[in-house]
């Protein structure tokens, strides 16, 4: 059994040098009929409690076609997304009810003791669109629940779809050998994490676990514009404290891993990336890069070629997407909170030659949809619902921003356009 195992993982192995060698022969396959889709991501806040303070903090988030997008064949993905939506209802609805009665009961507990010490429940969610064309559709779902003890626990969950058909994608309606893919994935991840506890002397639970999740299709991935990316939660192949691991395989590492159909990246695109985990990506022109974002006590930390800017000043959670352009031209756009406000505002970073710069901008611009009139004075009442909805960038060329006038103090929605500079550019209809 020994023998069979060593001899099929040097098989395997061969078969991913071999895919990888071609690597240097193989142009990008890059496909300028594919068209974006727009999409938006709205999350609903809950606040549950009693006569002495809050039990549960909960949200939902939803998605949804903005427009009817007619004429990009999409119906399949439309309907696909109003099921996904019933089902986070009726998914939040039973988490809801089940998490609130287990707070009630703790805090019932806690009160026995004087003097007590209750901190609230949660359940929150968020979903960050890797992906959102005319091919495929990829949703990364965040959630976070606390249930009591020292921490809660996190994760991130990968929902790809055909966005003609509207079928939600398997590994192997997407993948050409799936040896082969565990191979790549765990290559990989060794390239990424050199030093993580998986890779101490004479531990097999990374091979283990990739192996298995893959075989049995539980692994979490989505499909990106130009590869995919695998994702493993904390305690899956490494202890909390080192966080949530991935692995990207782009078009060009494997060239006969995809299939044809999902084997070609849009000449555009806009990816959203999950706050704080790097992610390797690549561009037409055949170049990669690592990317991270993430909100910091000093600001709004961004990596890219190898160096990290700090924009001070923007702080708290950040949303943010990774733009490439037809010319080569790539920035990021983040909508992070500024310090002393409210509401998000959006700031564009220049990653065009490795390391990042910042492009600034006067204007105040977001990507929130849900941005009040006179933003500065507004306030809300955490015992009601509140709404966080966002419009998520798919197309550099067309997409929605909400603007203020400062002079009338109104917010206004507008389209705009990725300008020469990489500022937005109000699109003149």
């Amino acid at each position: 059994m020994f023998q069979y195992k060593g001899l099929k993982k040097a098989i395997v192995a061969g078969m991913v040098l071999a895919l990888s060698a071609s690597l240097c022969e193989a142009e990008i396959p890059v496909d300028r009929s594919i068209q974006p889709v727009q999409l938006s991501v709205n999350t609903k806040y809950y606040w549950d409690g009693d006569k002495d303070g809050d039990l549960l903090w909960s949200s939902k988030t939803l998605v949804s076609v903005v427009g009817s997008e007619k004429g990009k064949g999409i119906s399949g993905l439309q309907d696909s997304l109003w099921q996904y939506c019933k089902d986070v209802n009726k998914k939040h609805k039973d988490i809801r009810e089940g998490i609130l009665d287990a707070a009630k009961q703790e805090k019932a507990l806690r009160k026995e003791y004087q003097p007590y010490v209750f901190y609230p429940f949660e359940h929150c969610t968020d979903v960050y669109i890797r992906r959102a064309d005319t091919v495929a559709t990829s949703l990364l779902e965040f959630s976070h629940t606390y249930e009591g003890g020292v921490h809660g626990m996190y994760g991130v969950r990968g929902r790809n779809f055909d966005s003609r058909s509207g079928k939600e994608l398997s590994l192997t309606d997407v993948f050409t050998d799936t040896n082969v893919l565990i191979g790549a994935i765990e290559a990989q991840l060794r390239r990424d994490y050199p030093k993580a506890t998986f890779m101490e002397e004479g531990s097999t639970l990374m091979e283990d676990m990739v192996s298995r999740m893959v075989l049995d299709e539980v692994i979490s991935w989505s499909l990106d514009p130009c590869g995919a990316t695998f994702y493993f939660n904390p305690y899956v192949i490494g202890c909390y404290a080192e966080g949530i691991f991935n692995a990207t395989i782009l078009y060009d590492d494997y060239p006969g891993l995809f299939k044809e159909k999902y084997a070609s990246m849009p000449a555009s695109y806009c990816m959203e990336l999950y706050p704080y985990l790097p992610v390797r990506t690549g561009f037409a022109d055949g170049s990669s890069t690592v990317v991270e974002v993430g909100g910091t006590d000093s600001g709004v930390r961004v990596v890219a070629g190898g160096q990290t800017l700090v924009d001070s000043g923007f702080k708290g959670e950040a949303r943010p997407v990774l733009v490439s352009l037809a010319d080569g031209r790539r920035y990021l756009y983040v909508d992070a909170v500024e310090e002393g406000e409210q509401f998000e505002r959006t700031r564009v970073y220049d990653i065009s030659n490795g390391a990042p710069v910042t492009v600034p901008f006067k204007n105040w611009l977001s990507r929130r949809e849900n941005v009040p009139a006179n933003y500065k004075r507004a306030n809300f009442d955490k015992n009601k619902k509140m709404e966080k909805n966002f419009y998520i960038m798919s197309d550099p060329d067309d997409f929605f921003m909400t603007a203020f006038n400062e002079e009338t103090g109104e917010t206004y929605k507008e389209v705009f356009k990725i300008g020469a500079d990489g500022i937005p550019e109000q699109l003149i209809r």
